[in-house]
């Protein structure tokens, strides 16, 4: 089950809550007709993207609809943010962020052109987010609260799977909810795929969970070699990566 406190945020979590929180601010700050040229500026939008405003495919994830919008998307950033973060490191976790939620403007666009409507909201990197951790732990307990109340518990890649199986059934009726299930959706694939991409290793392809390449078997030169700094420094001269090699040496003889 995953259970984080305030201080285990990790650094790049904090800086896209605090960037997403900040531009939330200003939006609020804004007189209403200054919001809507901000939001058509920055927003992902149809005539934007015809006019050439490409770096709505990044900016929009910044922006949000209401507070609740926010709040959401900074729960799930939260939640699933600081082990990925861990993981991957700072670089590769802002890349995967970013990914899903270019690809999830992308989908968007995709599956509502020529729709006039605005996106903004950084739920495509979000359920990026979904898709990598189910991806890297698949079958680590995660805790849902159905409708903030009930507890439900399951496996990352069930909730995954959930998660997208819902995403489409609101994508083929979604009712008039003005809600961008298809950044959801192509976000979430976006972000299963790139960590599948990264940790790619040969093997059946129905094996759902990511294993390191073991790492190779050291050469007799080099147990020679440490062998002898044994012998001529003592055992405590050893770097990490030389025990590792001597005790990997060792279970290959046995």
């Amino acid at each position: 089950m995953l259970h984080l406190n305030p201080q285990s945020i990790t650094p790049a979590v904090k800086s896209l809550m605090i960037a997403c929180t900040g531009v939330y601010l200003i939006q609020w700050l804004m007189p209403d007709n200054t919001t809507l040229a901000f939001m058509k500026l920055f927003g992902l939008g149809v005539e934007g993207m015809m006019n050439g405003f490409v770096w709505q495919l990044a900016t929009y994830t910044f922006l949000h609809g209401n507070l609740l919008h926010l709040l959401l998307n900074m729960l799930g950033l939260f939640f699933l943010g600081p082990e990925l973060e861990r993981r991957l490191g700072v670089r590769m976790f802002l890349a995967l962020f970013m990914f899903s939620a270019i690809l999830g403007g992308l989908g968007w666009l995709a599956l509502t052109w020529p729709y006039e409507g605005i996106c903004v909201g950084a739920s495509g990197g979000v359920f990026g987010l979904i898709g990598a951790f189910a991806g890297l732990f698949p079958h680590r307990q995660l805790t849902l609260l159905v409708f903030f109340v009930l507890p439900v518990t399951m496996p990352a890649w069930l909730m995954a799977v959930l998660f997208g199986l819902l995403q489409l059934a609101y994508l083929l009726n979604p009712g008039g909810t003005g809600i961008a299930y298809a950044a959801h959706l192509a976000g979430g694939l976006a972000g299963y795929v790139f960590v599948r991409m990264m940790y790619r290793t040969p093997g059946p392809r129905t094996n759902f969970s990511i294993r390191p390449t073991a790492p190779s078997a050291p050469t007799e030169a080099e147990i020679d070699r440490i062998l002898d700094k044994i012998s001529q420094e003592g055992l405590h001269r050893l770097t990490p990566r030389e025990r590792e090699m001597l005790h990997r040496a060792g279970r290959r003889r046995d």
